[in-house]
């Protein structure tokens, strides 16, 4: 049985056992109580009192950079990681809210990093080149290559051909898969590299606006 499960039934069971006025003590009473007893009361309460938290961070840190199974999944451990929040909780650094919230971005941030290692992900509101993940199954990586060659072709027949040379440079020049610097990227085109930025930022405006358009799914 996997720790999430047996986290679950152990602190259902305590909730049973041990009902009290949890509502009216203080989050830092609360996380006490379950280090010191495992309290399944006062979990339930901050549960109760912080879910909203949790899902508001996922919303903001989650829904335009994960894909709908790892919200799925980040979701589905609400209580688990409100559970290990307060475990780990200092009530002299921070509120509990606070500690929660930054628990949270946290997850979401560390996924999204993930992704970012392993595949190509395009949003309209972050458009990023990473290098490919071969884990994906056949189905997924058609549609993976479809959405890239697609983009391609709309940096491929941009107006301005130094498009083409900045988001290839800046995208596939660097070094063991990282971005190359925009330093770096602003010599192959002789300009500067705030000047690079801002083609490239006019440039994903498009892209965005065409993607949206011709309703090109990622």
């Amino acid at each position: 049985m996997s720790s999430k499960k047996i986290f679950v039934e152990k602190f259902f069971i305590t909730a049973i056992l041990n009902k009290g006025l949890t509502e009216e003590l203080t989050d830092s009473a609360l996380t006490e109580k379950i280090k010191e007893t495992n309290d399944g009361e006062a979990l339930n309460e901050l549960i109760s009192r912080h879910s909203g938290i949790y899902v508001d961070m996922l919303k903001k840190f989650g829904y335009k950079s994960l894909t709908n199974s790892q919200i799925s999944d980040i979701m589905g451990d609400k209580d688990y990681v409100i559970y290990k929040a307060a475990l780990e909780y200092d009530a002299e650094k921070a509120k509990f809210s606070t500690h929660l919230a930054n628990k949270t971005k946290y997850l979401c941030l560390t996924q999204r990093t993930k992704n970012k290692k392993s595949h190509l992900t395009s949003n309209y509101d972050d458009l990023e080149f990473c290098q490919k993940d071969n884990s994906l199954n056949p189905r997924d990586q058609y549609i993976l290559n479809d959405s890239f060659t697609r983009v391609l072709n709309l940096i491929e027949k941009h107006d301005d051909k130094r498009l083409k040379v900045i988001f290839k440079e800046r995208y596939f020049g660097g070094k063991q898969g990282k971005l190359k610097p925009w330093k770096q990227v602003a010599e192959k085109v002789n300009l500067s590299a705030q000047g690079c930025i801002n083609i490239h930022n006019r440039a994903i405006k498009e892209l965005k606006n065409r993607i949206k358009n011709e309703k090109i799914k990622f």
